[in-house]
């Protein structure tokens, strides 16, 4: 199953200037993308994808955000529809502990149209939602990565789960 690469950041809302959101283009080098300050209610990302492919899955890594959604749209404008509804990242005592999960994978019947059959050439893939808890936060939150994997093909083997 091959990646769909991602090939530039369209806009965002808030980034830290030593996480911004440009880290999100280059999974395997361990960069993440926070916000600006502690304590934001939301922020967003939007994303171009490189190849026009059937979407099958999404491995998402948290960086201490509660919430996660997932939108793909056109370049050539129009509505974003959303692929992945408001998933939890983080359950509100993992929040106040500081600690949650690391990566999450969602694929297939998850994502809203079953994943297989998205196919999304030049398209933006925003992640908003991206919220935490209603507690003061000690410091910015966002995500380590995000990655977008095509259908397999005839006799592949699903990515391995990120660690």
């Amino acid at each position: 199953m091959a990646e769909i690469p991602f090939v530039r950041v369209v806009s965002v809302t808030s980034a830290d200037p030593r996480h911004p959101a440009e880290n999100l283009l280059r999974p395997e080098d361990g960069g993440r993308w926070r916000g600006a300050a502690a304590g934001e209610k939301q922020m967003s990302v939007v994303l171009e994808l490189g190849d026009p492919r059937p979407i099958h899955s999404l491995h998402v890594g948290n960086d201490g955000a509660a919430f996660v959604e997932v939108l793909l749209g056109s370049s050539a404008g129009g509505d974003f529809q959303v692929l992945l509804p408001s998933a939890a990242l983080m359950s509100p005592s993992e929040s106040r502990a500081g600690a949650g999960p690391g990566r999450l994978t969602w694929g297939g019947s998850e994502l809203t149209w079953g994943g297989s059959e998205l196919t999304w050439g030049g398209s933006g893939l925003t992640c908003s939602g991206l919220t935490c808890w209603p507690r003061p936060q000690s410091r910015p939150y966002g995500l380590s990565f995000i990655r977008v994997f095509a259908a397999p093909e005839e006799g592949e083997e699903p990515p391995p789960a990120p660690v």
